[in-house]
């Protein structure tokens, strides 16, 4: 039998196989860390704190922004540096200046770091966190998941059903069932 044959009756063989659903790895909204969308952004980066220095892991795990108690995006490190530093320019002119943005990098400047941050220090965390990209039901399969989070850079999204949110999946919730089915369990 060719190989790809093969390769496509096993895969077949083995879709026939039970696998859990999006429902059965979900967390409660307690397994998170969480925020008011009404919350400073200076609040923000003192909880951030907060969780980096009681981790010992690198990474900083970000926030689920809470807009009326209901997850509306999320605030991670990442979105709090992409503040600070200038956007690129939209345009190759302005006012008859010629700007080359073949760099693909904003202008940097010494104290702009500061200035932008102190800047973004009045702001809410509405106003800076990213919403979620799209949401999730209960009995989603596992593979609409896992592209959603890998395609989203997200790592967190709301499980919902008849409009209420009823958990959170985590990529690693879905980590630990990759690792589980490799193991065979």
């Amino acid at each position: 039998m060719p190989a790809l044959v093969q390769s496509a009756s096993n895969i077949l063989a083995r879709s026939f196989q039970r696998e859990k659903t999006v429902g059965e790895l979900m967390v409660s909204l307690e397994a998170c860390r969480t925020i008011s969308a009404d919350c400073s952004f200076k609040e923000a980066v003192n909880l951030m704190k907060r969780v980096a220095l009681q981790s010992r892991a690198g990474a900083i795990p970000p926030l689920v922004v809470l807009e009326a108690r209901i997850p509306a995006g999320l605030l991670k490190i990442h979105h709090l540096l992409a503040g600070a530093h200038l956007p690129l320019p939209q345009r190759e002119s302005y006012a008859g200046w010629s700007i080359p943005l073949s760099s693909g990098e904003p202008p940097s400047y010494s104290g702009l770091f500061s200035t932008r941050v102190q800047d973004m220090a009045g702001k809410k965390v509405r106003e800076v966190m990213r919403p979620f990209p799209a949401l999730l039901k209960p009995q989603d399969p596992l593979s609409r998941a896992a592209f959603l989070l890998a395609h989203s850079g997200f790592e967190i999204l709301p499980v919902v059903e008849d409009g209420r949110m009823v958990g959170l999946i985590r990529d690693k919730e879905l980590f630990l069932e990759l690792s589980r089915i490799i193991a065979g369990e």
